[in-house]
């Protein structure tokens, strides 16, 4: 079979579209913290590269939003300082900084060109403002204060509005991204914890509920009133931090109890029911997420290894090798519609902190990176317009970047389409590469040519049989001049042909 290859790459002289692109919001990508992006081409090998940042003694969460992404800058522990630092995808220096010379000012998430920034001062009365992702202006600071803790984040609601750990009775705040003032509050029993990580699946929020020395367990919020409607059983374990939180797009919530149990919860629309339980190896680390791949599998450390689990019974289906020599690992996820995963170690001995791409089943190590002291940050995904990449910091100077170089993609979806299809060209207007997406909905013999303005056979891109999926292929336009052709899709009977614009 002809070998299908796509080539990603980052060209900065074209136009970009703003409207466009990978996002990562918040610490786990998405509301649902699953660590998975369905628009994000991942990349199996590339090219490095990397933006000068302000000296950092750990990595931060990265944050993503259209032609953007932002990190917090640890520059000092006495006295404690954080500052934020912004970049564009274009230029290797920051395009502005906030806070460098006072305060704690730690990202909680990135929406709709604004970041949104609290000043951290540890003791339950931490201010939230959001500044603007272009030139770092301050847009509001809330009149409410919100509660301490570490690495939280903000998820967010279908408008923009921010949703997150309050203080005094407001014990969850939904706040309005437009002016900073709460849209309602939720004062439930409030967890034990410096890094609480709430989801949010549809119009439903989940977080943990349950003091230090009350039972622990999972609440249902309706994300548009801030009402509480039902609660899953007590799930046993000790009083401290909870952290490894998920929830899945068909409304199962997977959770790790400090000292108790792994949970898969399903949401039935009027209660929350445990769907199955098992151990995992402790102790389990104080940042690390939980991944939902496309498959539905899942996600978990395990002492030094990654686990990937049946989501059906949480049986054991692949695992990892050791990704650290000692100790235990704190890790973070990506990953995308090729269910390739990339994982940051968080390892306990920070100088060990590495990053990596595996397989889907984990089997397949394609690379690896070493960052020290990452047991905070895990990759971020990016793209500018159609380019995507992976964002990773550890301490020093520097924030790593690795842009796609996706070799033997034969198939992207074993799924069968439901008729064939050939999709528009990306990038469109290309130079010189660009990608060509079709859809094969019965076995048969497949053809993809490309034509000149004047109906000339220019190349063959496939010819052979092929299996029901979806599929992607590149075209290389560098041996021809700049102008309008044609691809042509041929297929047990179906014909399809679409335009493209070759500019040099």
């Amino acid at each position: 079979m002809k070998k299908l290859v796509i080539i990603l790459i980052v060209i900065l002289s074209v136009k970009i579209n703003f409207a466009q692109g990978n996002s990562w919001v918040t610490v786990g990508g998405n509301n649902n913290r699953s660590s998975y992006i369905n628009t994000f081409f991942d990349a199996y090998v590339g090219f490095n590269a990397s933006f000068n940042a302000p000296y950092s003694i750990w990595g931060m969460p990265v944050f993503t939003n259209r032609a953007h992404f932002a990190t917090t800058r640890y520059t000092s522990l006495s006295p404690l300082r954080a500052m934020v630092t912004a970049f564009t995808y274009f230029n290797s220096n920051p395009v502005w900084t906030y806070g460098e010379t006072s305060g704690v000012n730690i990202i909680m998430g990135f929406n709709d060109d604004k970041i949104y920034v609290r000043d951290f001062q540890q003791n339950g009365s931490d201010t939230i403002f959001a500044l603007n992702s272009f030139n770092g202006a301050m847009l509001w600071k809330s009149r409410f204060t919100v509660e301490r803790g570490i690495i939280w984040t903000a998820v967010f609601a279908d408008n923009g509005d921010l949703i997150l750990p309050g203080s005094g009775s407001k014990r969850i705040m939904r706040i309005n991204h437009v002016n900073g003032d709460t849209v309602w509050t939720n004062s439930r029993i409030i967890p034990n914890t410096g890094a609480e990580t709430m989801c949010i699946n549809g119009n439903t929020l989940y977080a943990w509920e349950g003091s230090i020395t009350t039972p622990k367990k999972i609440t249902a919020i309706d994300v548009n009133n801030g009402i509480t409607k039902y609660s899953s059983p007590e799930l046993p374990g000790d009083g401290d931090q909870e952290i490894p939180f998920s929830v899945s797009s068909n409304g199962v919530v997977y959770c790790i109890r400090d000292g108790g149990l792994m949970y898969a919860i399903k949401d039935n629309g009027t209660s929350l029911s445990i769907l199955w339980s098992r151990n995992v190896l402790h102790p389990v680390g104080t940042y690390t997420q939980i991944a939902i791949g496309k498959d539905s599998t899942v996600y978990i450390p395990f002492g030094k290894k990654i686990y990937r689990l049946d989501h059906v019974t949480g049986a054991v289906m692949d695992s990892s090798v050791d990704l650290v020599s000692a100790g235990t690992i704190n890790p973070r996820f990506a990953t995308g519609i090729s269910q390739v995963i990339f994982i940051g170690n968080g390892a306990e001995n920070p100088s060990e902190g590495k990053f990596f791409s595996f397989s889907r089943d984990l089997q397949t190590l394609n690379w690896e990176i070493s960052s020290p002291y990452n047991y905070y940050c895990g990759p971020a995904v990016g793209s500018t317009s159609d380019f995507p990449f992976l964002l990773m910091t550890g301490n020093g100077n520097e924030i790593k970047a690795k842009y796609g170089l996706i070799e033997n993609i034969n198939s992207i979806s074993t799924e069968v389409p439901g008729k064939f299809k050939l999709s528009q060209n990306y990038p469109n207007p290309f130079n010189p590469v660009t990608n060509l997406e079709f859809g094969i909905s019965d076995l048969g013999f497949v053809t993809l040519k490309i034509y000149d303005i004047l109906g000339n056979e220019m190349e063959t891109l496939v010819d052979e049989q092929m299996n029901p999926g979806t599929y992607s292929v590149q075209f290389d336009g560098s041996k021809y001049s700049s102008g309008i052709y044609f691809y042509r899709l041929s297929a047990s009977g179906f014909t399809e042909t679409r335009k493209m614009n070759l500019i040099k």
